[in-house]
């Protein structure tokens, strides 16, 4: 059993690193700039950008229901914000992963034959040559974050009929 004196001795020895770390943290507190939706290094800078901000990186014109921008890239992934109104066509990637994040709106993700719901912070994987498609059934825009590994080279969408049942 341990004795008080060394429980005391041990508090006391420890109090400087419990201070240190409470200092460290109150100052990565004062610090923050809030939660963002990106915080990555790609290409070796660092991009931090806040949830409300992405969607303004890829406006929608009028008539316009699908729009996909890159954000950043480096040696393994590039970085794209997707903004749909209705449904992307079905289509798959041979030669590329995709994680998609759902940042707002809700609708659908169709993988092989099976399509389940999404909504905002939804966390949707695609390997490669999955038959893939998103809907959009919000009354505005869905957006989401998507990363693709090996970096998208914009040629690897091939479309995909689907048979009616």
């Amino acid at each position: 059993m341990l004795r008080a004196a060394t429980v005391l001795a041990l508090a006391s020895a420890l109090a400087p690193a419990t201070a240190a770390v409470t200092s460290c943290a109150s100052r990565a507190a004062e610090t923050a700039v809030g939660p963002s939706a990106v915080d990555a290094v790609l290409n070796g800078q660092r991009m931090t950008v806040p949830f409300g901000e992405l969607a303004t990186r890829v406006p929608l014109a009028a008539g316009e229901n699908f729009k996909v921008v890159e954000i950043g890239r480096d040696a393994s992934s590039s970085h794209h914000i997707v903004a749909l109104r209705g449904r992307e066509p079905v289509h798959r990637h041979d030669s590329h992963d995709l994680l998609v994040v759902t940042l707002e709106g809700h609708g659908s993700m169709l993988i092989g034959d099976e399509e389940r719901a999404i909504g905002p912070r939804s966390i949707v994987y695609v390997p490669r040559a999955a038959v893939h498609a998103m809907r959009n059934l919000s009354r505005g825009v869905l957006y989401g974050y998507a990363v693709f590994t090996p970096p998208f080279d914009g040629k690897d969408r091939i479309p995909v009929i689907v048979e009616a049942p």
